[in-house]
């Protein structure tokens, strides 16, 4: 397929079919399953899934993908034009799996848009290498933030394998990393309430907790992580914040 890549949409298309059946087999799909896969581009592991599973929804921004997608894909797949951020997640009336090769430039608002999602149980991302570090990062470094709690709250996370540039067309300037995650079904903990606790340490991150959310700081949860940055807590810290400030 001929195609004008756009830099503005971050278009690096896989197509290497070896790398196509790694994600395929991490992804762990059944034919009775459901996927929702972010940026078909030009659909080659979109047609693979199709092989695989019940029924495909692929949402495609690029209006000049969208006739030839629907042309060449499996009748099992839907093509939907619309940008990610705006496709409504609550059609899906039943668990299912995600996969995506997600652009930089809107990596994050993606991850958190399907971590705020209950419907999901399997997500397959492909990242470039320096988001990758920041989903694993630990208390104490320097890439350890915001994104790296809620998604290690909301999710068990893997690294999988890496990607050099050479497999993409047009190719990248970076490495990709292949993640998988699993959402935590038993997480006993108010979502929205721990989040904006997160937003709000991590939003002045160089100022110690009692400046920044004292008001989820009551009694001994002032003494214990008042005086603390938010880089230095673990994600249990937060679940433990955040758990007893729902009990108030």
């Amino acid at each position: 397929m001929k195609h004008t890549y756009r830099k503005r949409w971050g278009q690096n298309f896989l197509q290497d079919p070896n790398f196509i059946r790694k994600i395929i087999d991490i992804a762990q799909v059944e034919s009775t399953d459901v996927v929702l896969e972010i940026g078909p581009g030009l659909g080659a592991l979109t047609s693979e899934l199709g092989k695989k599973v019940s029924r495909v929804i692929a949402v495609e921004i690029d209006p000049l993908l969208i006739e030839p997608l629907r042309k060449n894909l499996p009748a099992n797949v839907e093509v939907v034009h619309q940008d990610f951020m705006k496709f409504d997640l609550d059609q899906f009336k039943d668990p299912y799996t995600v996969v995506g090769n997600l652009p930089y430039y809107i990596t994050t608002p993606i991850l958190f848009k399907v971590l705020e999602h209950p419907g999901w149980v399997r997500s397959i991302f492909m990242v470039q290498k320096e988001v990758a570090d920041r989903l694993f990062a630990r208390p104490g470094t320097k890439d350890y933030g915001r994104l790296s709690v809620m998604i290690q709250a909301g999710a068990a996370i893997q690294k999988e394998f890496s990607v050099p540039p050479t497999v993409f067309y047009p190719q990248p300037s970076v490495e990709s990393t292949v993640i998988s995650m699993m959402r935590r079904s038993s997480l006993d903990i108010d979502m929205e309430l721990f989040s904006e606790i997160v937003r709000l340490a991590f939003g002045q991150r160089r100022k110690k907790l009692r400046n920044t959310i004292t008001n989820y700081l009551q009694n001994e949860l002032m003494i214990k992580f008042g005086e603390m940055r938010p880089e230095t807590l673990s994600v249990e810290d937060f679940v433990e914040i955040s758990t007893c400030c729902n009990r108030t």
